[in-house]
């Protein structure tokens, strides 16, 4: 679903600008590695096979 991404400071410092920070180089670095993480899990999220597996059904007490 997501296409793949490369993370660079110059990328996250437009994301972190359109979500009202400021935020320097410095400051983006030490929080890269974890972001590449969390792109990683999202990537090992899309590839399960849902297909194989019953739909989840809510039951309410009322």
């Amino acid at each position: 679903m997501l296409a793949p991404m490369e993370i660079g400071l110059e990328g996250m410092k437009r994301m972190a600008a359109a979500g009202g920070f400021a935020w320097t180089d410095a400051e983006l670095e030490p929080i890269r590695p974890a972001v590449e993480r969390l792109l990683d899990a999202l990537d090992r999220l899309e590839s399960l096979p849902l297909e194989d597996l019953e739909p989840t059904t809510q039951y309410r007490v009322l």
